[in-house]
């Protein structure tokens, strides 16, 4: 069974041989190591995909999204396909990037009156498909030659029409003018629709993610109505011809769900949940006895298990996971949502490594807590020495 098929037989609650890793993987310790990518020289697309789809399979990668490239951050691409897609004025755009951070610096636009003359118009469909769906085919090709499962995604419409605006403009005309954000709302919406459907029409995988961030640490950061009213419809033009395929959907916003939970799976009938991150964010246990139907993947601590833990940590986390969800099904284990520059390779291998040891069905549980009261007690053992230093 190559993880294609595993893959498909996992997230229809089929029976696999063992649980899958997705992750997804920015860490250029990881590109170099598992990879070999070098930073001293430049990389064609191509070339680049062929670094990322090695380090995925050498590293433990089961399925992933996203081609990272260290040197170009994706917010450039990003008001590349404003320009191209929706009449952008390329003019005055600039983005700065310091590590693996990148942020737009520069807009055409400080003020609502200001933004009025720098509207978006709506994409159009053919140009959209003509564009992605060599490149998406291209992916998937060469993720599946290195036996990689890779998932088609999509920027929500609300984070792209904020990243556009930039967030304080975008909360001041959700009140000041409503109609500049709707109509904005419209074109990013519309051009994610446009991509999966393109994406239903080729894909070799069944699932489409799509990335709405609309939630920090302390809870949602906008208005659960202004969300209902203005992004679920919007959310449904993307996930319909996906539906219409059979296809699954996957939802992803970073922070704490809290009362967006009932509106992801109730209302927009998300299939999986990504990454629900813990430190009192999330409870994947209490997500997964609330709604048993639904898929998820994450769920190793990215914020500080793993940059900040030992080996043992990362293991008994991971260990966890399986433990306690692995045996249920429907669970894909990575980080709580990106293996970013602070992590190291060792503890993000280790992560990988431990899910393709003990997460063979049947899920040998007590084998799985034998070897966690071994981690403990070793952990016991190393404090107590170091006590008596």
């Amino acid at each position: 069974m190559n993880n294609l098929e595993r893959f498909k037989k996992g997230i229809a609650w089929e029976p696999i041989d063992r649980i899958m890793t997705y992750d997804l993987l920015d860490n250029k310790e990881i590109l170099t190591q598992y990879g070999g990518y070098d930073q001293s020289r430049e990389y064609s697309f191509e070339e680049l995909l062929e670094v990322n789809a090695r380090t995925w399979r050498n590293s433990g990668v089961d399925a992933t999204r996203v081609v990272y490239d260290p040197v170009d951050h994706w917010m450039g691409a990003k008001i590349t396909n404003w320009i191209r897609f929706f009449g952008v004025d390329p003019g005055n755009w600039e983005v700065k990037q310091a590590g693996e951070t990148a942020w737009i610096s520069k807009r055409p636009f400080q003020t609502l009156t200001e933004l009025e003359n720098h509207m978006p118009k709506k994409p159009v469909y053919e140009e959209v498909k003509d564009w992605y769906q060599p490149v998406i085919r291209q992916i998937q090709e060469v993720a599946s030659h290195y036996n990689v499962v890779f998932i088609g995604a999509v920027e929500g419409p609300i984070t792209d029409a904020y990243t556009y605006m930039d967030m304080e403009l975008f909360a001041l005309a959700i009140y000041d003018a409503p109609e500049l954000v709707s109509h904005i709302m419209d074109c990013t919406g519309l051009f994610s629709a446009h991509i999966s459907r393109a994406y239903a029409e080729v894909t070799e995988v069944p699932m489409m993610f799509m990335g709405e961030d609309i939630a920090g640490s302390t809870g949602p950061i906008f208005s659960p109505r202004f969300v209902r009213e203005e992004g679920l419809p919007r959310w449904k033009w993307i996930t319909a011809p996906i539906k219409e395929r059979g296809y699954k959907f996957m939802y992803h916003t970073d922070g704490r769900y809290g009362s967006f939970l009932p509106l992801i799976f109730d209302e927009l009938e998300a299939d999986a949940l990504n990454p629900i991150e813990r430190n009192g964010c999330n409870d994947i246990f209490a997500i997964r006895e609330e709604y048993p139907d639904r898929l998820l993947f994450g769920n190793v601590c990215c914020m500080q298990t793993l940059p900040h833990g030992t080996l043992a940590d990362v293991e008994d986390e991971t260990l966890e996971l399986i433990e306690v969800i692995g045996p249920q099904g429907g669970i894909f284990i990575g980080s709580s949502s990106e293996v970013h520059e602070s992590i190291s390779a060792e503890n993000a291998i280790k992560m990988y490594q431990t899910v393709h040891e003990f997460g063979s069905y049947p899920i040998d549980v007590n084998r799985i807590r034998d070897r966690r009261t071994e981690l403990k007690n070793q952990g016991e053992l190393k404090l107590r020495a170091n006590l008596e230093i």
